[in-house]
């Protein structure tokens, strides 16, 4: 069966122009609605994004870990394309965490990294996001890609992990959110726009890798129809 796949770049575009928008409110914001943290100094502002992105990218893997599920029992291209995608866009905020983070841990704790439960766990999916993503290309067949399917399936328990991380296990990693830990009106109008604004960039970099992957896949259908129309004519020409 031939794939379809209906390209909308107003849309697209649409998207695109609204997450920046909104990246831009959150800049803003940052800048000079939040006022310094009295503790941490600046430092504090990287707050906005590193959680914001953490949420981001718990909710792609964990989309990525449900529809791989979905695509290893009843698998389809388009279920395929839409399980790599979110995966592929998950991985990209998980680097943004394990980049910011560090930033905020070295002010906060006076150290770049601590084996505490919540940031082994997001290591950990991270790795597991890289793993699944290099099955994929190194063995793009059907058994590459159950495999890959199978252990993206892991990634949507261990992001419920590092939700719950810090109430199970303890650790250093504050709970900010639930701790009362931004209670100006500032810092909290802060917050919420940037969760909005980076929800709205993962959704859009997520809809433009399903684009690519959904061509990709079209592209590939095509030449195998031009192989399969090159082999019939090399069969009529050889019989004649």
């Amino acid at each position: 069966m031939a794939h379809r796949t209906t390209i909308r770049p107003t849309g697209l575009l649409t998207l695109l122009g609204v997450a920046t928008l909104l990246v831009f409110a959150a800049l803003y914001c940052i800048a000079f609605v939040a006022k310094p943290d009295v503790t941490l100094g600046i430092v504090q502002k990287i707050f906005y994004f590193h959680v914001a992105a953490a949420i981001a990218m718990m909710l792609c893997l964990s989309c990525g870990s449900l529809l791989s599920l979905v695509d290893l029992f009843a698998p389809t291209e388009r279920t395929d394309a839409l399980a790599q995608s979110a995966i592929q866009t998950g991985l990209a905020f998980a680097v943004m965490v394990l980049t910011s983070g560090p930033l905020w841990a070295r002010k906060s704790w006076g150290a770049w990294w601590t084996w505490e439960p919540r940031l082994t766990l997001t290591l950990l999916l991270l790795l597991l996001a890289a793993a699944v993503l290099g099955i994929r290309q190194t063995a793009p067949d059907g058994t590459g890609r159950k495999i890959a399917a199978a252990l993206a399936s892991l990634a949507a328990p261990i992001a419920w992990l590092i939700h719950v991380a810090v109430e199970k296990w303890g650790g250093t990693h504050p709970m900010v959110l639930s701790g009362g830990g931004i209670q100006s009106a500032g810092m909290q109008l802060t917050f919420r726009v940037a969760v909005v604004a980076i929800l709205v960039l993962a959704v859009t970099l997520w809809t433009l890798r399903y684009r690519v992957l959904r061509l990709e896949q079209r592209i590939a259908f095509l030449r195998l129809e031009v192989s399969a129309q090159d082999v019939r004519r090399t069969r009529v020409g050889g019989s004649t």
